[in-house]
């Protein structure tokens, strides 16, 4: 099929369509695709969306709605013509729908686009970006900017039961997104970031991930250098020099013409922002954080790991340059709940259940001692899926090795091999429990989910934490191990 028709350029503005008009969603279950089909229908638009499963949580959401569903992809679901297709970035140029798009010559879009038009428009934008930690802190951001009365726009990639949804079109004049530097389409092989126009940016980290699109550190570099230009000398951003690849750049960066203002943040004293103290208190975390200004304020964090008082902390200097209520969103973070999947507590009784969506080695590491800051001298299960694209390959064996170092006990499960990986040298799990072994831990590694949960159930004791991560469903495990130790271990 000619690629003739489909470009950026040609993207279909949503103000081009008449109100109340037919838009149709291809791939309508993922977490963002769902939630912007449930907006488009709260704003009027006629919206019906396939896809090939409808799984939790969005499935319920979706079937609960007024769009119109269709199971399965097929020409015929483009009913009556749709006014704009709405094409989601794991769809490939083949795919039928996709075909009789241009076969029809329909109008179509992307979700950055659309994010753009319906939350973001003339708000100021900030996005965070990076490669960990964007979901929390987003969330964290819209939640402090709530409390705070700014009625913010914005989008999270995941769920927070301190959110009524994961994104949303606000009466406020600031926007708060998730900025991914993962592709936007497969005619649109450029971040998400680009369509969003920040006006402050937030970088948390940049480190090698996405191995299926990007080839290496340079690659992913100059998208970072590309949002350094989209910014502008009007724009800022709020980088965290304790990350060894955001500092790299900003040194890069500094006195660059043009280029934005850069205001540092981390536990670095140099940074323009410090956190300047960290402390876990049982189930908190109590901040100190010396502000632009030269004023120390004070926080509390329900969330552990010193990841997530760094993230905290680029909110603060991403609002004291914005001029947002410091001490208002510092009064308010301890209510702050977390992310689902994002070292959320599952079942804490005699034995506690945490999951995470953590998969690059340097999430894995991080989570980890999170965990065991926030339960020490128990016994931590540390319990890994290698399921994306990037941590299946061999790239990152010696970091996976030393990423378990505070567990106690790592079960891994095996890499499953996909067409994707065909001239790419895979993660190799033996050598990876004998690199762990080494390193003094209990380690075993298992060939399905399934034996890995008959495991855990057959030895796991009271007082126990049982960490699971990974980036996918995890064959199911999360909610039966759940099942289990409520019935085990009230």
């Amino acid at each position: 099929m000619s690629s003739d028709y489909f470009s950026i350029a040609s993207i279909s503005p949503l103000s081009s369509i008449t109100a109340g008009a037919r838009i149709h969603v291809i791939g309508v279950c993922g977490v963002a695709m769902a939630q912007m089909a449930l907006l488009l229908a709260k704003q009027g638009y006629q919206v019906s969306g396939s896809d090939k499963e409808f799984y939790e949580p969005m499935g319920s959401l979706l079937r609960s709605s007024s769009v119109l569903l269709y199971q399965g992809y097929n020409a015929e679901n483009l009913v009556d013509n749709p006014a704009l297709i709405l094409i989601g970035n794991a769809v490939s140029r083949d795919h039928p729908e996709v075909v009789e798009t241009q076969r029809r010559k329909l109008p179509y879009t992307i979700f950055p686009q659309l994010l753009h038009e319906l939350c973001i428009g003339s708000r100021h934008s900030i996005a965070v970006t990076g490669t960990h930690g964007k979901t929390t802190t987003a969330a964290l951001g819209a939640f402090l900017l709530t409390k705070m009365g700014q009625s913010p726009s914005y989008f999270v990639g995941g769920a927070s039961p301190d959110l009524p949804e994961t994104l949303a079109a606000g009466a406020g004049s600031v926007s708060i997104v998730e900025g991914d530097e993962y592709d936007s389409a497969f005619f649109a092989k450029v971040p998400k970031f680009r369509f969003y126009r920040p006006k402050t940016a937030i970088i948390t980290s940049i480190e090698f991930d996405h191995a299926d699109i990007y080839p290496n550190i340079e690659s992913i570099d100059r998208e970072f250098d590309g949002l350094l230009a989209l910014l502008g000398k009007e724009g800022t951003a709020v980088c965290c020099i304790d990350d060894g690849g955001v500092r790299r750049l900003v040194e890069r960066w500094s006195g660059r013409a043009g280029a934005p203002r850069i205001v540092t943040y981390g536990t670095d004293t140099r940074a323009n922002v410090c956190l300047a103290q960290v402390k876990q208190v049982g189930a908190k975390q109590e901040l100190s954080v010396r502000l632009v200004s030269g004023r120390v304020v004070t926080a509390e964090l329900s969330l552990p790991g010193l990841y997530n008082a760094r993230n905290a902390t680029g909110l603060l200097a991403a609002f004291e340059h914005d001029g947002y209520q410091v001490d208002g969103a510092c009064a308010t973070m301890m209510l702050f709940q977390g992310v689902k999947r994002r070292q959320e507590i599952r079942f804490d009784g005699t034995v506690t259940l945490v999951e995470d969506f953590a998969h690059h080695p340097t999430a894995v590491r991080e989570t980890v001692q999170g965990i065991r800051n926030r339960f020490p001298g128990r016994r931590l299960w540390a319990v890994f899926e290698p399921r994306s694209n990037t941590s299946r390959r061999k790239i990152f064996q010696g970091d996976y090795e030393r990423a378990f170092d505070q567990a106690d006990v790592v079960l891994l499960c095996a890499v499953t091999v996909r067409a994707i990986d065909a001239s790419h040298e895979l993660l190799s799990i033996e050598d990876l429990v004998t690199g762990i072994r080494e390193r003094g831990k209990l380690v075993r590694a298992f060939g399905t989910a399934a034996e890995v949960a008959a495991v855990i159930v057959q030895e796991v004791q009271p007082g126990d934490v049982v960490l699971l991560m990974s980036n996918g469903a995890f064959g199911g495990i999360p909610a039966m191990l759940e099942d289990e130790f409520r019935r085990k271990f009230k």
